[in-house]
């Protein structure tokens, strides 16, 4: 099984001690060391790219980039196929964020069932599973 490794993973895996800190640590950990098999798309990384940017830490955020796609590489693509299935995805979830959506179409495209993310409002997808990081983090 492959999971995707959403955006918040990363950033709470390499940023201030938070309640998320942990669990985000061990799934990369596990991802590096060939334990979990992941992707994680362009879409990801520009977003670590422009979160950091925002915030005034791009060297950080340039560094994660780097770190994220030297473990994942290559990383899924947004193409327009992806980007086909969006739309519809907008109508069937209005509440949730576009780049959210995206990580589910590219999950549809590429047959990925889950995708480990920290946001709640995920859970609220049926076309994959949504798990937060504690859940892979605890399994053996």
């Amino acid at each position: 099984m492959t999971v995707f490794i959403d955006t918040a993973v990363f950033v709470y895996a390499t940023g201030a001690e938070h309640r998320f800190r942990a669990p985000c640590t061990e799934v990369v950990h596990r991802v590096e060391t060939g334990r979990l098999r992941a992707a994680t798309s362009v879409e990801v990384i520009q977003e670590i790219l422009h979160r950091s940017r925002s915030i005034g830490r791009s060297e950080s955020g340039v560094r994660l980039a780097r770190a994220t796609l030297d473990a994942f590489g290559p990383v899924l693509p947004v193409t327009h196929t992806v980007m086909a299935r969006v739309p519809s995805l907008v109508e069937r979830y209005p509440g949730l964020a576009t780049r959210d959506l995206v990580h589910v179409a590219t999950c549809l495209e590429e047959g990925i069932d889950t995708i480990v993310t920290t946001d709640q409002a995920m859970s609220q997808i049926r076309e994959v599973r949504c798990i937060h990081p504690s859940q892979l983090a605890t399994d053996a």
